[in-house]
């Protein structure tokens, strides 16, 4: 799986956001006081945990972001990747219905989720982006 804007990460650096992922697994569900699963409603509490850590520090934020991609890699058969067409960034790269790839911008929610609040809740982002890679055409 490739695509001429990302590059997908070596297998170490993917092999240790699966085990930040993880970790993120483990408190998210001391956090809620059950097992949380890698997803939608893994999201959901996420959204929560979000929502009452007004000031993350950079660690937990990562930790945030490794969750939310490890979602979709699990869920859309995704790949970890780095997107540099306007600066870097790091996404999940899904197979789409059309046979072509799509960026999950993860990174990029995650800071808009802690930004700009419930607006930008991550469990919607997941619905929709769900969405976008189950369409089996264009919706012009």
């Amino acid at each position: 799986m490739t695509d001429s804007r990302g590059e997908l990460l070596k297998p170490e650096q993917a092999r240790q956001l699966v085990e930040l992922a993880e970790q993120a697994r483990r408190s998210l569900s001391q956090f809620a006081g059950q097992p949380v699963q890698f997803n939608a409603s893994g999201l959901q509490l996420l959204d929560e945990w979000i929502e009452r850590t007004p000031f993350p520090s950079k660690p937990l934020q990562v930790l945030w972001v490794a969750f939310t991609g490890e979602v979709f890699r699990r869920r859309h058969s995704g790949e970890w990747a780095v997107y540099r067409d306007d600066g870097q960034r790091l996404v999940v790269l899904c197979p789409t219905e059309r046979g072509d790839l799509h960026p999950v911008e993860v990174a990029r929610q995650v800071s808009r989720r802690i930004a700009n609040g419930i607006a930008d809740s991550l469990a919607l982002f997941y619905v929709q982006e769900s969405v976008l890679l189950h369409e089996r055409e264009d919706i012009a």
